[in-house]
């Protein structure tokens, strides 16, 4: 017994200590991201575009309200060839295009309304894409608080395509890809899309999940941190700006600041 009690001791102590680093590093995070907005101010129009590619920002440990970003420029190029196959500027368009025009959503969109009928599939027809759509939907319950009612409302997985739209044409500028007005025209286009689509950034967040369930066949534990703090913190761009851009136009000015 006393074998054990010191086992469960130990155990409790790395979990404890796993818990106190965690916390530790996202603070620091968070203070390198605040230090990298105040060295590249963005005004309050261009800082609302970049919240419809916050969740995938923050994935990655950078900022959702600038455009760059503290990775090194050649790993995010590298990045871009292995997982994007984009390697210059007609191959970043035509992803963009792509994203913007069509994404997996085109595909994906008749799949996530059939689970959501009921439907059940073997794996060798859809893959992982239904357990891992049930997962997101009990991991989103459990640490996000979302009821069934909150699924009810989603019919797509378009965030999917506008979040990465968003940060691939904010990492093709930074690479050199395309220019910093080509990228706000893309990121703006991607914001242009989703606002009349979706009600909350509630919404959002599960429309972006289902997306990397059902089309990526992805786990979304590792996002659901970031779901929660663009939802429940209250200086989270998500919380400084509306899901709906406004009535009236926004214009976004794209000469540098």
């Amino acid at each position: 017994m006393k074998i054990f009690l010191i086992i469960v001791g130990i155990v409790i102590l790395i979990f404890a200590g796993l818990i106190i680093l965690g916390n530790g590093f996202n603070k620091r995070n968070k203070k390198k991201r605040v230090e990298m907005e105040k060295a590249n101010p963005l005004p309050k129009e261009k800082q609302h575009l970049l919240a419809y590619g916050a969740i995938l920002s923050l994935y990655r440990l950078e900022s959702p309200r600038i455009l760059q970003v503290m990775e090194n420029h050649e790993i995010l190029k590298d990045g871009l060839s292995a997982a994007w196959e984009v390697n210059n500027t007609e191959e970043a368009v035509q992803t963009l295009e792509w994203l913007l025009s069509e994404g997996h959503r085109t595909k994906f969109d008749e799949l996530l309304l059939a689970f959501k009928a009921g439907q059940s599939f073997t794996e060798e027809e859809v893959g992982k894409s239904q357990e891992c759509y049930e997962s997101a939907q009990e991991g989103m319950m459990k640490r996000l608080s979302f009821t069934k009612s909150n699924f009810d409302q989603v019919n797509t997985i378009a965030a999917w395509d506008f979040d990465r739209a968003v940060n691939i044409a904010r990492w093709s500028y930074i690479v050199g890809y395309i220019t910093e007005e080509q990228a706000w025209g893309y990121i703006e286009r991607a914001a242009d899309a989703a606002s009349p689509i979706f009600q909350s950034w509630n919404d959002y967040f599960i429309s972006f999940a289902f997306g990397r369930a059902i089309a990526y066949e992805g786990k979304i534990i590792d996002i659901i941190w970031k779901g929660k703090e663009l939802l429940e913190e209250k200086d989270s761009i998500w919380n400084e700006f509306n899901i709906k851009r406004s009535t009236v136009q926004e214009s976004v000015t794209l000469d540098k600041v």
